[in-house]
């Protein structure tokens, strides 16, 4: 087919589909539905760049999904005339009670046009309540994600040069605005697969210059293929024209394709995937979860009650009596949250299955609870597999456990875990000053004559000796915390560490601890040997066989422990209204000023903060 009268076929069909859109406006499905006051107070308003007939009903079928049970409105966004729906879902929210209402953008760009059309209208509308703004859908691990899994199905990724194509542009500046937004979606969803290239090119909005911008789009299409030699794959990625399965922005696309490139949208056969089945793999429509995505977007923007904070304890784990100790540990705390275990070394499956849970049961967020001995420990990788990474959360940091010996990845990047609760991850014991009373405890309940026995601080170690060295520091800061609450009522306080993992670089350390036991003996002092860890003991037996000393145990069980843990589940909750507070528009700032926090009636958030503080201060 000629690509100009393909588009002079489009373009009448995509007018009357506007017309018939502008004739109505989409209602919550659930016009009938008894909400409570609670649910009725915060009113939802989902805004969306028109699509056409059936990119809109994918959207609405999503969107139903998300307002059961809320006060909810959708707005399809065109031109001006958009004022008068957004009066009408406003009053709507209004008249069910909202006393706020939280604007969720479903643009891939927050610099989309008409996304800013949206917004301006909104703001230029004189609403009579707050109005706050979720992040964009492209700014979240939703959009991501929906492209990763759309490069899962590319074979041979290293021989691929990819173009990602965009749309909504209406000139010059916001196709550049929009660029650097497409970019990032691009590069995080193709970090570990390797391609050849990653490109990046933005479709234009322009139905008065359809033609002139079709040239245009054809132009840049061929400069990111290049001169060729490779294997090119088109990936269309956006929220653009979809007025049926045939007449869709990705449909004009087949036109427009350089020689020997190969288009995979959500309308064609798709291709063979990578998990050596041979079939080919359909490329779901990128509306697909997107009322999850919804759930996520309102529930991070609600006030949290202790009833709905859900806990990932994740800890290394054991047999079954090691994870019991750990379990009883934190028992009373369960009495206030929704806590759920992954014993594991950060294993996404593992993580994923707490999460799923503490969905069933009705949380609405989630903090992970890194309870390893060093804040970096799996950080990393906790931090990925929840999308802080690409939401712009997760801390520049190595992982302290990076080469311990348990396994490679994967060749192709693991899915992130997608879930309506947000998420946030804390931890990592470090010398945090409630693990070395802990063990100042520990201690004393074994020493008979504490001016003459010597305490052993050891760890696990690593290794790395540069993570080894960190190891050691913290170790050091731990002792400097017990000598000072003791008032130096012990003879020396001295560390180290096992590097048990590691038969090549353990036995210095192995004979160096050795000689320290045997030092403590001397002038009828003891040595008395406690293990830095979070529960129970490593292979200090094994290792010190034959040599006298009092052998103590970790952190855990122990009230100082529950206490630590629960400063941890603060801190979380501080990101989480923190992360709200930002998103207010200015109307809500003495609101936001007003609110109590989960458990501690008393406390406004600045009172919290400082508490916060306080407690960092004690590491």
């Amino acid at each position: 087919m000629n690509t100009k009268k393909h588009m002079s076929m489009l373009k009448p069909c995509y007018c009357l589909a506007l017309v018939v859109l502008l004739a109505v406006s989409i209602k919550s499905g659930f016009a009938e539905e008894t909400l409570s006051r609670k649910d009725r107070q915060t009113g939802f308003l989902v805004v969306a760049a028109d699509r056409g007939f059936l990119g809109n009903e994918e959207i609405i079928d999503e969107f139903h999904l998300f307002a059961k049970g809320r006060n909810a409105s959708l707005v399809f966004v065109t031109d001006e005339r958009t004022q008068k729906y957004l009066d009408t879902e406003v009053d709507r929210l209004l008249q069910r009670g909202a006393e706020r209402i939280v604007t969720i953008p479903l643009f891939v760009s927050p610099q989309d046009p008409r996304y800013r059309l949206a917004h301006n209208l909104l703001q230029g509308g004189k609403v009579s309540v707050p109005v706050s703004y979720a992040r964009s859908y492209g700014e979240s691990v939703f959009a991501v994600e929906a492209l990763a899994d759309r490069l899962r199905t590319i074979r041979s990724p290293a021989d691929t040069s990819l173009i990602v194509v965009g749309y909504g542009a209406v000139d010059n500046d916001s196709e550049q605005r929009m660029l650097g937004d497409w970019k990032h979606i691009a590069e995080k969803a193709a970090a570990g697969f390797d391609f050849a290239s990653v490109s990046v090119v933005i479709g234009h909005d322009k139905k008065d210059e359809a033609e002139k911008y079709t040239a245009r789009l054809k132009q840049e299409l061929a400069g990111a293929a290049g001169p060729g030699g490779g294997k090119i794959v088109v990936m269309p990625f956006h929220l653009g024209p979809r007025l049926d399965s045939m007449m869709s922005f990705d449909a004009k696309l087949k036109w427009l394709l350089p020689p020997g490139a190969q288009l995979v949208s959500e309308d064609s056969a798709g291709m063979q995937p990578n998990d050596g089945t041979g079939r080919s793999k359909n490329i779901p429509p990128i509306t697909a979860g997107l009322a999850v995505w919804f759930e996520r977007e309102a529930n991070l923007s609600q006030p949290l009650a202790a009833e709905d904070v859900g806990i990932v304890f994740l800890s290394h784990g054991a047999d079954f009596n090691w994870n019991e100790t750990m379990r009883e540990s934190v028992q009373p705390l369960a009495k206030r949250y929704k806590i759920e275990f992954a014993f594991s070394m950060a294993d996404p499956v593992t993580v994923e299955r707490a999460i799923r849970k503490l969905e069933q049961r009705g949380a609405k967020t989630a903090i992970i609870v890194r309870v390893f001995a060093m804040e970096d420990s799996f950080r990393k990788s906790v931090e990925r597999m929840a999308g802080l990474d690409v939401e712009g959360i997760a801390q520049d940091a190595a992982d302290n456990h990076a080469g311990h010996g348990h396994g490679e990845g994967a060749s192709i990047p693991a899915p992130r875990i997608l879930s309506r609760l947000p998420i946030r991850t804390v931890g990592g014991l470090e010398s945090h000053s409630l693990f070395a009373a802990a063990l100042l405890e520990r201690a004393r309940a074994l020493s008979r004559n504490p001016v003459r026995d010597t305490v052993i601080l050891v760890a696990h170690g690593s290794g790395s000796d540069y993570q080894n060295d960190q190891w050691n520091r913290v170790l050091e800061k731990m002792a400097a915390h017990m000598q000072n609450a003791g008032k130096g009522e012990f003879h020396a306080i001295k560390v180290a560490t096992w590097r048990e993992d590691w038969p090549d670089k353990r036995e210095p350390w192995i004979r160096k601890v050795r000689d320290m036991v045997g030092e403590a003996g001397n002038d009828g002092g003891r040595a008395i040997v406690i293990p830095a860890r979070t529960t129970g003991q490593g292979p200090e037996k094994e290792f010190l066989s034959g040599l006298e000393f009092d052998l103590g145990s970790g952190f855990a069980p122990h009230p100082l422990f529950m206490q630590w843990v629960d400063e941890q589940i603060q801190m979380g909750l501080a990101q989480f209204a923190e992360t709200r507070r930002a998103s207010m528009a200015m109307l809500e700032t003495d609101r936001i000023k007003q609110e109590i926090v989960p458990n501690r009636p008393s406390r406004s958030n600045h009172a919290f903060y400082k508490l916060i503080k306080q407690i960092k201060k004690r590491k």
